[in-house]
């Protein structure tokens, strides 16, 4: 009896393709290269912590199953990091800026998944290049943020549910949900891969589909149990992350419309890189009219891996076969069709949202950088096909040229201010908010030792100064507190480290005004310790002001006098 056409032999069934080769040898060697170039970068570009590096490095000394502004797994992170590598500029940095060459290894898997051939594994090493010279990849790799987590997270999450849903396998389903747990743990940006889960269910050809079965709620149950300590965190401090990530979604306070539209679709190109979006649409549109043309050629089945997703391309030898590759069921029209679909499935969703977020009240542009995964994966595909034999002829040159400009591009960026100088305007540099705060505040720190005022807690009027105070002063070990005379809650150092309203404190206030009489006229004694400014470009200076506060009065004057007992009548006494 004779195998039917559309099988492969069990001579010619392979295993997955490998993954392993000199391809992914030099892929490794191509991210250990510019990893190092990375960690020497943020050491000699002249830059300290941002400001928000700095917070996340405050929590992890106190860690906690929630923060007021993000979940707890950045600082879980930090916390690790600095423990292995220590507290300064890249031990901080170090283990959240690895996780975007995991990402790229996680690429390498999720395009065998979707093109199970060993052209398949080749566009994934190709995607993962593409992804380390990505300016959103140059530019965020250099930084301890919430989307390295997230960005990895949304890869694997949506390696997983391919997996899942052409295999509907509980191991998967139960991967998915870690994928997704811990994403959302990291930044609450991950809820969005609801989107792509929702259309996955019925638009990828699977054993089953949609949710009557148990695969997608074991998913939905294993991601809520990994949150439910933030969850339960929120609870019991009043949900201030969920109304935090409301707020900002919401805020009608600031400027949205048409033109916010452009500014951030303009930025997702920018973010890919411009070269790489044109080659991608460019070669896309000439593939196309080839396929047209000539008939398409079947990739070996010695390439195509035997797994339960897998069956045999079918013959490309007839008008119909070019026409129309495969039924729904095939391995070839899953890879060929569905895919790609899927492709545009993880990544459009969040684009969109993003879009209608900037037409309300304007986005940042990396508030959809997990959808740069999918539009990599898509672009790589067009610079090395994963449907063809491995000796068809690819538009290397095109590769070559992206890979170029894209690491030109970043580098210029990055080293912009030494290439045009100190009188470079500070709009134009990228990193301006990272500098002067080093030197600034080593300037001051001399003071924290005058026998008078040593030991005494520093209060700030911004997070931002009480952040960087924490960070640059940590090795005195001083406390700090923030300014908060109505009570209120608008971030963590409010919610966490408000000045106490209780008479007689003295402390040190850092503030980068000159004449802060709002607190200090709160005061018996003031006194101008030292004053300093850094010159960090020709239009932007960081000027910071040391005071000696003796004898706090309170926030108010019924408080002074209800705390020192000067509104309660002197006690009568007898004539002598």
């Amino acid at each position: 009896m004779t195998q039917p056409q559309d099988r492969p032999s069990p001579s010619t069934a392979q295993r997955w393709p490998r993954l392993w080769g000199p391809r992914l040898g030099w892929l490794l060697a191509f991210i250990v290269v510019l990893m190092g170039y990375r960690y020497w970068a943020v050491q000699h570009v002249g830059i300290s912590l941002f400001f928000d590096e700095a917070q996340y490095w405050d929590w992890s000394r106190h860690l906690d199953w929630g923060f007021f502004s993000k979940p707890p797994l950045i600082a879980g992170l930090i916390w690790l990091s600095t423990a292995l590598f220590g507290d300064g500029l890249l031990g901080v940095k170090a283990l959240p800026m690895l996780l975007y060459p995991a990402t790229a290894l996680a690429m390498v898997g999720f395009a065998r998944a979707l093109w199970p051939t060993s052209s398949g594994v080749r566009t994934g090493i190709v995607a993962a290049a593409l992804f380390m010279t990505l300016p959103v990849t140059s530019l965020m790799g250099l930084f301890a943020s919430t989307d390295a987590p997230l960005i990895l997270c949304w890869t694997l999450a949506s390696w997983m549910l391919w997996r899942a849903q052409v295999t509907d396998r509980a191991s998967y389903w139960l991967l998915c949900g870690v994928a997704c747990g811990v994403g959302l743990m990291g930044k609450y940006t991950m809820a969005a891969f609801a989107l792509t889960a929702i259309w996955a269910l019925w638009g990828v050809q699977g054993p089953k589909r949609g949710v009557l079965r148990v695969g997608p709620w074991l998913t939905v149950l294993v991601a809520v149990a990994l949150l439910s300590p933030n969850l339960w965190w929120n609870v019991q401090n009043d949900f201030p992350t969920l109304a935090h990530t409301a707020e900002i979604t919401t805020d009608s306070t600031r400027s949205g419309g048409f033109g916010a539209v452009a500014r951030f679709l303009g930025g997702q190109i920018v973010m890919l890189g411009p070269l790489a979006v044109f080659a991608g649409v460019w070669l896309l549109v000439r593939q196309r009219r080839e396929a047209v043309s000539t008939p398409p050629a079947s990739v070996p089945a010695s390439q195509w891996a035997a797994s339960q997703q897998t069956l045999s391309p079918p013959s490309t030898s007839g008008s119909f076969a070019a026409r129309r590759p495969a039924v729904r069921g095939s391995a070839y029209y899953l890879a060929s069709v569905s895919s790609y679909r899927f492709l545009w499935a993880m990544s459009v969703p969040l684009q969109l949202v993003a879009v209608a977020q900037a037409f309300h009240a304007d986005a940042h542009v990396n508030w959809a950088a997990p959808s740069m995964v999918g539009f990599t994966l898509l672009i790589a595909s067009r610079l090395s096909q994963p449907l063809v034999p491995l000796s068809a002829p690819r538009p290397a040159r095109w590769l070559v040229a992206v890979l170029a400009v894209n690491l030109l591009l970043s580098s210029v960026v990055l080293h912009l201010r030494e290439i045009a100088g100190p009188q470079m305007p500070s709009r134009l540099d990228v990193l301006v908010r990272m500098r002067g705060w080093q030197e600034a505040l080593a300037d001051l720190a001399p003071v924290l030792q005058d026998p008078v005022v040593r030991g005494l807690p520093v209060l700030t009027d911004q997070r931002l100064l009480i952040t960087h105070a924490a960070y640059h002063w940590r090795h005195q070990g001083v406390a700090t507190y923030m300014w908060n005379p109505r009570g209120v809650r608008h971030n963590h150092y409010e919610m966490t480290r408000s000045l106490p309203n209780k008479v007689g404190q003295d402390v040190l206030l850092l503030t980068d005004n000159p004449r802060p009489d709002a607190i200090t006229q709160r005061f018996a004694i003031v006194r101008l310790m030292k004053s300093v400014k850094v010159v960090v470009g020709p239009d932007r200076t960081v000027e910071l002001h040391l005071f000696f506060l003796r004898g706090f009065l309170g926030y108010d004057h019924a408080t002074y006098l209800q705390q020192s007992g000067a509104d309660r009548p002197e006690p009568l006494t007898d004539a002598p």
